[in-house]
């Protein structure tokens, strides 16, 4: 009876749990509980479309607010369910506003000439129920950069598009974590 009960201790069948089973409780707990993530849209499910007015500028760079309404149409028809409708047709309407673009020498060399610079672009936006007119979401602030290094033959042209499709998916991302 004493080597029985000792091979039930080594074999974890004993009065404790053994590691295997403790680990097996284990990721079953984890798995029923679920760590939070989710594959479904947070986006609001009586919100199907979306209106977005080519943005306004507030800076002397013109054509940011075409190239950035154009990314934020491609970024929401690519990675939400929402549907870009005309005003009348639309659930919601988004609106923007670019506030500043800077420009900035991150590294230059012994002759003063750059070698590697930034630009950084601003935003604020609001959404709003179009049917109620109820404001849904407002943001000022919102700011992406884009670096570009000369020596490489980027310019400004290739850092600005690469900030501006930087900030269309941060818009995207707050559309989806404030509802």
């Amino acid at each position: 009876m004493k080597k029985i009960k000792q091979l039930k201790m080594r074999n974890g069948l004993g009065n404790g749990i053994s590691f295997k089973h403790f680990t097996c409780m284990l990721v079953l707990f984890a798995l029923i509980s679920g760590c939070g993530y989710t594959t479904k849209s947070l986006i609001s499910r009586n919100i199907n479309s979306i209106y977005i007015p080519i943005f306004g500028n507030n800076t002397f760079r013109s054509g940011l607010e075409f190239d950035l309404t154009t990314a934020l149409k491609d970024e929401i028809m690519s990675k939400t369910k929402l549907r870009i409708a005309r005003k009348e047709d639309a659930d919601t309407i988004l609106t923007g506003r670019i506030v500043t673009v800077i420009e900035a020498v991150l590294t230059s060399n012994a002759r003063d000439n750059i070698v590697e610079n930034q630009i950084e672009i601003t935003v604020n936006i609001a959404l709003a129920d179009r049917r109620t007119g109820r404001a849904l979401m407002s943001m000022n602030g919102l700011s992406n950069r884009g670096e570009y290094i000369i020596g490489r033959g980027e310019n400004v042209k290739t850092a600005t598009q690469e900030c501006l499709t930087g900030l269309a998916k941060k818009i995207v991302y707050q559309l989806e974590e404030k509802w």
